[in-house]
């Protein structure tokens, strides 16, 4: 995989791209006072661009958590992650999504308790999209959104999933604001969610990036297991 950087000088963001860490950091010998706050790497698979955007929530994503696989300063190289667009039918995230139901009915072994439902015409482009994360070639987690059709700027983040050995690595959270920013850029500013109360470590997580409960609908209207959480993005 390659180095993405952004940095902002003179207040216009720029995006560099190394074919390598070493050519990085080789660039950070020759220039090792272009380094600031305002500077965020991250990796990019071959073949594809970074854009500003994507530079922009990887830099807000590092000052919140700090460095991650997913978002880091350029003196801290972390091993590599991937963050990439799959579909149902991809046998990675079929296992992931196994294991989630897995470990959901463990929680929630009460008949009735769980709702699952994620379609093939769920995430097509411009309705919702499934990403799955992958560190060292290894598939460590999941998640997904997808547009209300009678609230096309209103999506539901659903399948969220990190594999119990890569928990504590930020992955979950890097998973979900990637998710955010892809749904963002089609229109959407407002996320909706739903979990049961026996998993805290995730209310926990849904918490610190800014989603709070909610009134449930639809399916979850009623559902004595379902928590309901909501998030709006700043306009500006």
């Amino acid at each position: 995989m390659k180095v993405a950087c952004v940095e902002v000088a003179g207040g216009a963001p720029s995006v560099s791209v190394w074919d390598s860490p070493a050519a990085l950091q080789s660039w950070l010998h020759e220039e090792p006072t272009r380094i600031d706050a305002a500077t965020v790497a991250w990796w990019v698979p071959p073949r594809h661009e970074p854009t500003i955007h994507e530079a922009t929530t990887r830099l807000a994503f590092l000052h919140e958590h700090g460095p991650s696989p997913y978002a880091f300063t350029p003196r801290q190289l972390t091993e590599p992650l991937g963050i990439d667009r799959v579909f149902l039918d991809d046998p990675d995230v079929q296992l992931l999504i196994a294991q989630l139901n897995a470990e959901l009915h463990q929680r929630y072994p009460e008949p009735g308790a769980l709702v699952f439902s994620l379609h093939p015409e769920d995430i097509v482009d411009g309705v919702g999209a499934l990403l799955m994360a992958v560190r060292n070639g290894r598939p460590v987690g999941c998640g997904a959104f997808r547009i209300f059709d009678d609230e096309p700027s209103t999506a539901e983040i659903k399948r969220m999933f990190v594999v119990p050995s890569a928990r504590g690595q930020k992955i979950g959270a890097a998973v979900l604001a990637e998710l955010e920013s892809r749904a963002a850029t089609i229109g959407v500013h407002r996320f909706v969610l739903e979990l049961g109360p026996r998993q805290p470590e995730a209310i926990h997580r849904y918490r610190r990036a800014g989603y709070r409960e909610c009134e449930p609908w639809g399916e979850f209207v009623g559902k004595d297991f379902s928590i309901c959480m909501d998030k709006t993005l700043d306009a500006s």
